[in-house]
């Protein structure tokens, strides 16, 4: 049996009925196959050698940017974006210079990491829009993902009007800042209406526009701007590490969130002061942002699981110290933490016991 065919009107109607309840603040969708504007862009990057040695990210590229190279069947890509944060307030309370004894060892956790693994809540968030959609349009081939596609979601996610990109390489929505999860489904739908491929649709197809109802009107065909920061650099201006020594591009060897979570072993020599009292990942380049000071301002809810996990509270910076894998996995088996394994954790909560005037055998 055949895909079905649906409007981008009918499907914006669909999706606004689907994913409030699934805790999803935009959609959007892009016809494939689609050629992708900052391909060279992301293909320049791996020749550089800015993805630190990072291997799955230069594992099959040419899949990463055309969906239909694993999946020949997919006519469109949906994208979803979930937040995690509502923005970050003047006063936010990520320790950039340092541990301060009486914080919760959590205040150096980025905030995408403090609570439930989003791989899990999020991907179980998007099958539940695509079982929704297959009830009311037929059934319909589908393949979910939430960074495990391979694909360029945030790029995906700009053509799809969820957004545009930061000096900081994140994207950011005018509304929601730059807190956000993304999760793509290549499906068999085919969906017309779309902007021609290449081209960014002006908004999503459901989310938070200035409308507060489904879009119903025709999609932009014309690329939309890449940026919207102009002459703003407070992001490249704070950043400990010069990670983003050119806008919109982020060199992972000299990022602190590679550092703490990706990478095994020390930190690079003499750079251990500048990852101050951060544990795991770093938000100073959003915490700046003043797209993500007017999110935070603006308000909003965030799904209560990506907030500070409850049972983080049962262990102290000094327990962290000296973690073993059982204990490890029993706590954090669930969580983005997962991603530092137990040898990591330990040597970035000694980093940051050192950094805030202690010696890693002071309690903490």
């Amino acid at each position: 049996m055949p895909d079905p065919r649906v409007t981008a009107e009918r499907l914006a109607d669909l999706l606004g009925e689907l994913c409030p309840s699934r805790g999803i603040a935009l959609a959007g969708a892009v016809t494939l196959p689609c050629p992708l504007p900052h391909a060279a862009a992301f293909h320049g990057w791996l020749a550089a050698e800015r993805h630190a040695g990072l291997a799955y990210l230069a594992r099959d590229p040419a899949a990463r940017v055309d969906p239909t190279v694993q999946r020949p069947w997919a006519r469109a890509l949906l994208v979803f974006a979930q937040r995690y944060a509502a923005g970050w307030s003047a006063d936010d309370r990520s320790p950039w210079d340092g541990a301060a004894p009486g914080r919760p060892w959590t205040d150096g956790v980025a905030r995408y990491a403090r609570g439930r693994d989003y791989h899990d809540l999020l991907l179980d968030d998007v099958k539940g829009v695509i079982d929704g959609l297959r009830e009311r349009l037929g059934p319909f081939r589908a393949h979910a993902a939430v960074d495990t596609g391979p694909y360029l979601e945030r790029e995906y996610a700009w053509l799809a009007g969820l957004g545009f990109f930061g000096r900081n390489s994140c994207l950011i929505h005018e509304r929601l800042g730059s807190g956000l999860f993304l999760g793509v489904a290549a499906v068999g739908l085919a969906v017309d209406g779309l902007p021609a491929a290449g081209a960014s649709a002006a908004d999503p197809l459901w989310g938070a526009t200035p409308r507060t109802t489904a879009v119903s009107a025709p999609r932009a065909a014309a690329p939309g701007p890449a940026s919207r920061c102009g002459s703003c650099r407070l992001c490249q201006d704070a950043c400990p590490t010069g990670a983003l020594d050119t806008p919109f591009v982020l060199d992972a060897n000299r990022c602190l969130s590679t550092w703490t979570i990706e990478w095994h072993g020390r930190l690079p020599t003499g750079k251990e002061a500048r990852q101050g009292g951060r544990l795991f990942g770093c938000d100073i380049c959003q915490a700046v942002c003043p797209w993500n000071r007017r999110a935070a301002r603006a308000g909003g809810a965030v799904r209560p699981e990506y907030g500070v996990d409850p049972a983080h509270a049962e262990v102290s910076l000094a327990d962290l110290l000296e973690i073993d894998p059982e204990e490890f996995r029993r706590r954090f088996r669930r969580s983005p933490l997962w991603r530092a394994q137990p040898d990591g954790l330990r040597r970035n909560a000694a980093t940051v016991a050192a950094n805030g005037g202690r010696s890693s055998e002071a309690p903490w």
